[in-house]
């Protein structure tokens, strides 16, 4: 008995499938009396992904890392990002790639990122840190942002 319930399927998912790039900010500014001031938190942003209709972040404060989905039916995901006042196109392109988890959990999509780059004049560069976006939270962009 103990070989036949030992060789029963597994039919249930227990890993997160949730992948998602993880995007982080280097940023400084001056101050009222000239002096650099850096920071890496978002003081409040908008985020929206191009294609689809809502927000995915909406007037967050304080936050110090963006969780954005890579798109798996095309190479390039762009993200209309809102902060400080002043609205960004972020940019990335990405291969995506099949990656089989399990029988229960099914296939999950995994990202290479190759370029990644913004509309915004502050921004210094996108730096790719990780190219790879996988389901463990990670860094994978960090922007440099200079006011």
């Amino acid at each position: 008995m103990a070989i036949v319930g030992a060789c029963t399927r597994d039919t249930v998912c227990r890993k997160d499938m949730e992948v998602a790039m993880g995007v982080s900010l280097q940023a400084d500014s001056l101050n009222q009396k000239g002096h650099s001031v850096k920071y890496t938190a978002w003081d409040s942003i908008t985020v929206e992904v191009i294609g689809k209709s809502d927000s995915i972040i909406d007037n967050r404060k304080s936050l110090k890392k963006l969780t954005l989905p890579l798109r798996p039916d095309t190479t390039i995901s762009a993200f209309i990002m809102t902060f400080h006042e002043q609205t960004d196109t972020l940019f990335v392109e990405h291969t995506p790639r099949q990656y089989f988890v399990s029988l229960a959990c099914g296939c999950a999509i995994y990202h290479t990122i190759t370029a990644a780059w913004s509309t915004d004049y502050r921004v210094d560069s996108v730096q790719i840190v990780n190219a790879n976006v996988e389901n463990a939270v990670q860094e994978n962009l960090r922007i440099h942002l200079h006011e």
